[in-house]
């Protein structure tokens, strides 16, 4: 089942699952922090070697097709990273996330 208009919480350091099944499609805005994004083709955590792209507090985007937002062929999942010292005062994100 999709996640349908959920708050997830992102731990420092570690990436954390914002899909909770594969998705064609995916709304995402972080309301707590800045975070990094990245995608995979299933659920197997992305290397802990790269960030992925930075979005900050406030900006995210809204119902895009994961084909329009990463080359990866095959992207079905979506993870999200807290950016360290973002400036937020706290130890970790919150990513508000709806997905189809």
């Amino acid at each position: 089942m999709a996640q349908d208009q959920q708050q997830v919480s992102c731990p420092p350091g570690v990436w954390t699952q914002l899909t909770n099944s594969d998705a064609a499609s995916i709304t995402f805005q972080p309301l707590l922090g800045d975070i990094y994004i990245r995608y995979t083709t299933d659920a197997t955590q992305p290397s802990a070697a790269l960030n992925g792209t930075l979005f900050i507090r406030g900006v995210g985007v809204s119902d895009k097709p994961l084909t329009e937002l990463v080359e990866l062929v095959g992207a079905a999942r979506v993870w999200a990273k807290p950016v360290a010292n973002s400036g937020s005062h706290v130890d970790i994100a919150s990513v508000y996330v709806d997905h189809a």
